[in-house]
C-alpha cells in the first residue's frame, strides 16, 4: 500500500533538517543560480488528520492569491537568486486529481526534460529567469 503525500514544505538553508518524520528532497532548488539553499521537504503519514495532497501549482506573481482550495508557501523558490518570483500552492481537492505518492526534484540542462513513466513533470521551471539549471518538481 503506497502512503500518499499529506504535506509540503520548504526547507531554507544547506544545513535545514526536515521535521521528525517529513522526507527532504536533497537536490538545491536553485541550483547553479546562486541565492538560498531552497529544498523540498514533504510528509507521509497513513494516520494523518490530513487529507493528501492532490495537486501542485506554480504561482509566478508574488501578490496573486492562490486558486480557491489552494495553499500558498511563503517562500520564494528563486529566493536570493533573482529571476521570476515562484510560489508553490497545493490543494487536498480530489477533484484536482488523485492523492500525490511521491515527489522528487530535477535538475537538468534540458528545457524539454520528461522523466520517465509512471513519473509525471509539473511545466514550471523552478529557476526561471535565474540562470543555472532547469530545476523541475516531478511527482506520481
Amino acid at each position: 500500500m503506497h502512503v500518499a503525500i499529506s504535506n509540503l514544505m520548504v526547507l531554507i538553508g544547506q544545513d535545514q533538517i526536515e521535521p521528525e518524520g517529513w522526507t527532504k528532497i536533497p537536490r538545491d532548488l536553485n541550483s547553479g543560480a546562486g541565492g538560498a539553499y531552497l529544498y523540498f521537504a514533504y510528509e507521509t503519514d497513513q494516520y494523518s488528520t490530513f487529507a493528501p495532497i492532490t495537486d501542485i501549482l506554480f504561482l509566478t506573481d508574488p501578490q496573486a492569491q492562490p486558486p480557491t482550495g489552494y495553499h500558498k508557501l511563503p517562500t520564494d523558490l528563486n529566493k536570493g537568486a533573482g529571476g521570476r518570483y515562484i510560489y508553490t500552492c497545493y490543494t487536498r481537492d480530489p477533484e484536482k486529481g488523485q492523492p500525490i505518492q511521491a515527489l522528487d526534484v530535477v535538475l537538468t540542462e534540458d528545457a524539454g526534460y520528461q522523466p520517465q513513466k509512471p513519473w509525471e513533470r509539473y511545466d514550471t521551471d523552478l529557476n526561471a529567469g535565474a540562470g543555472g539549471k532547469y530545476v523541475y518538481l516531478i511527482h506520481m
